[in-house]
């Protein structure tokens, strides 16, 4: 008999607000194992790291339990005596009141150290990649919004650097996707990257607002927001920089669906000037109110 081919590996992945299944491509969990690892979330890591050692140590128990006589000074009860010698072998504590009786038990101890560097080792290199990946803290409000700005429509988003340290040589890139026909009648997503009025920043430290001009050279220019829902608009805002503290570059990404774009309105003033100096209320960060 046939063997019943294996339904197509389905997968969801998140953009925006939007979500987007996947059928097919690659299925094999092995296949890209460093990738995983990486993505992973911190709980997710840690309890798949103590599942993967937990399951070694119970593994090495049931082969030193197949012989007897493999373990010395083995008191009652016995597998789990056993499960705590093969915690105190593979950590390489041993504490010296167990310990290996016959040949078998030299060999799986043998076995259980050879296990043990290569995962120490991988576990090693794992836990200082993920450490030592830079990570980019930057807030980005939750809407953009649309309203008038030095006598002319504005695309406007603002962010804020959370960690309140120096990014040197900070760039924006603004990239707009939008559904578009062809003349043969094929619909396609395409983009369009999106002039900013200033997209450097030669010291990013606290807020910076950014700004699209919607002129006649824009794409934008003339569009309502029944226009961005009929084409299904959606904005993604790039920031590279360099993070001084670290000497790494950094990275962030955001993207934001034609329904979170807020028409007539602007942010609410998030810097204030008193006689104690300048003052940035994150408080305010998201606030917007009618333009």
């Amino acid at each position: 008999m046939r063997k019943k081919p294996r339904p197509p590996r389905s997968r969801t992945i998140r953009i925006s607000n939007r979500e987007i299944r996947t059928v097919g491509g690659e299925t094999a969990f092995w296949s890209d194992l460093y990738h995983r690892a990486m993505t992973a979330g911190p709980r997710s890591f840690v309890l798949a790291v103590l599942a993967v050692f937990l399951a070694n140590n119970l593994l090495f128990a049931c082969l030193y339990a197949l012989d007897p006589a493999s373990v010395n000074r083995l008191e009652e009860p016995h597998f789990l005596n056993l499960f705590f010698f093969a915690v105190e072998a593979f950590t390489t504590v041993g504490f010296g009141e167990m310990h290996p009786g016959d040949t078998w038990g030299h060999v799986v101890y043998s076995l259980e150290g050879f296990v043990s560097l290569v995962q120490t080792a991988a576990l090693t290199g794992l836990i200082f990649a993920r450490f030592s990946r830079p990570r980019a803290r930057i807030l980005f409000a939750d809407h953009p919004v649309i309203s008038e700005f030095g006598g002319a429509p504005h695309l406007m988003f603002r962010l804020a650097n959370a960690r309140q340290n120096f990014i040197s040589d900070a760039t924006a890139q603004l990239w707009l996707l939008r559904d578009e026909v062809t003349p043969e009648g094929h619909r396609m997503r395409r983009f369009h990257e999106l002039q900013l009025s200033r997209q450097q920043n030669p010291t990013f430290v606290l807020s910076w607002t950014l700004f699209h001009a919607i002129t006649k050279a824009s794409p934008l220019h003339g569009m309502t927001a029944e226009d961005f829902a009929a084409d299904d608009f959606q904005f993604i805002l790039t920031i590279k920089g360099v993070d001084d503290t670290s000497a790494q570059d950094m990275r962030a990404r955001k993207s934001y669906s034609h329904e979170q774009v807020l028409w007539g309105h602007a942010y609410e003033d998030i810097i204030f000037v008193g006689e104690d100096g300048v003052t940035l209320d994150y408080r305010k960060f998201h606030h917007t109110k009618p333009a």
